[in-house]
């Protein structure tokens, strides 16, 4: 066993450990990060379908972060904002480019250029890094310092510590809940634990009828008081709903579907047309074909398939000529095109998250420096803590942001 010394160990190579050891070395602190996997920054590598959606353009609003104290993640947004994030970016040589709701990506298009860039930042800031090697232990000695051993046989002596070691998300990277455990350790508690970002599982047989359709959609839903509402891309999938707009939301309801039950959406497959709206609409379509079928009425419109199952569950033949749809019917199925009420019962599990929803309370850290309240010298950035974000590159501004001031603030202690 050999005894390795460094002022700051930071424990996890991904998006908010890398951040975090070059701003600590950056600030004259002799750095060492420990990485459990084989390689850095495995979660960026397959991000954004291997694109890496690194920041969003509205990355500093709070409104899209989410935990038990949503206030917690201000000072950090505020310390390291986007234009912040994209200089720093810029500067390792990264260019961007915007795609629909802000989202920004490499121009690239290709993940590992963020890993790579981060990587040759940490070896120009002198950290040193060590892969395939886990942290199994970690204790606070009497002096204040810390003292971790790792897999490698070896024990890591440090003044400072600062834990990034994700969450749960997408464990066949290898992600685990082993790090919550070592600061759990040390005192601190955690949140109760959720898929966040992931598809919702339904028994509707219409949806399942549904399967590999995509649409677009506005959907709605309620738990609790409050009303959450996304208008993008929906997919049916044989196991519920995924696209854009469930992933989402999923950040938003997971914790209602795993604490109270199923909850109800409403999905507007013409968001941009009231019901009102689609009613006349079918009334001067089929004013205009009378001799057409239901169908082939609605071509143009919806999806085939989509229309099909629609017209099914609205007890409607396909074959029905337009001119014989009564008025009710008519607003039935308008109704069905408007408010779709479809019942969702769970989130799917971790395999198929993208990240992590509970984490460490973050009622036990300093939001100013993120360092911890229970062991001083102890400090967090990214997922492992109890906050997570919308889809759309604020988690990884998150990472950004939280690594920025862990790092900081630990070189500075």
């Amino acid at each position: 066993m050999t005894a390795r010394a460094s002022q700051t160990l930071v424990i996890g190579g991904g998006a908010a450990g890398m951040m975090a050891a070059i701003q600590a070395a950056q600030g004259d602190a002799s750095v060492v990060l420990l990485e459990g996997g084989r390689e850095l920054g495995r979660k960026i590598l397959i991000s954004g379908n291997g694109r890496c959606n690194l920041l969003n353009v509205d990355g500093d609003d709070p409104s899209h972060y989410h935990g038990s104290q949503p206030r917690f993640v201000r000072p950090a947004l505020a310390a390291f904002p986007v234009q912040e994030a994209l200089s720093f970016f810029k500067e390792l040589g990264i260019v961007t480019k915007q795609e629909k709701r802000g989202r920004l990506f490499p121009l690239s298009d290709q993940a590992r250029s963020i890993v790579d860039v981060l990587a040759d930042a940490l070896s120009l800031a002198g950290v040193k890094v060590w892969t395939n090697v886990r942290v199994e232990s970690l204790r606070m000695l009497d002096s204040g310092a810390f003292e971790a051993s790792a897999s490698d046989g070896n024990t890591y002596g440090c003044d400072q510590v600062i834990a990034c070691s994700g969450g749960l998300s997408v464990p066949k990277l290898g992600a685990d809940d082993s790090g919550i455990g070592l600061v759990e350790n040390l005192g601190h508690t955690r949140t109760a634990l959720y898929p966040g970002l992931v598809a919702l599982e339904s028994d509707d047989p219409w949806v399942r009828k549904l399967h590999g359709v995509k649409s677009w959609a506005r959907v709605q839903a309620q738990p609790g008081k409050s009303t959450v509402v996304d208008t993008d891309d929906l997919l049916f999938a044989k196991y519920g709903l995924s696209g854009f707009t469930i992933l989402n939301l999923s950040a938003r309801i997971v914790r209602h579907l795993r604490e109270q039950g199923p909850l109800e959406l409403t999905i507007s497959l013409l968001p941009q047309y009231s019901t009102e709206e689609v009613s006349q609409m079918l009334q001067a379509r089929w004013n205009r074909h009378p001799h057409r079928s239901l169908a082939l009425s609605l071509a143009g419109l919806l999806h085939g398939k989509l229309a099909a199952t629609l017209l099914d569950k609205a007890g409607l033949p396909p074959e029905t000529p337009a001119a014989a749809v009564s008025k009710r019917q008519r607003w039935q199925l308008a109704l069905l095109l408007t408010a779709w009420s479809v019942l969702v019962t769970s989130p799917r599990d971790f395999d198929y998250a993208e990240v992590m929803i509970g984490g460490i309370r973050t009622d036990e850290i300093d939001p100013h420096t993120m360092q911890s309240y229970v062991a001083p010298g102890l400090y967090f950035a990214g997922e492992m803590v109890d906050v997570h974000a919308d889809l759309g590159g604020y988690n990884f501004q998150w990472a950004w942001s939280s690594g920025v001031i862990a790092g900081r603030h630990a070189a500075a202690r």
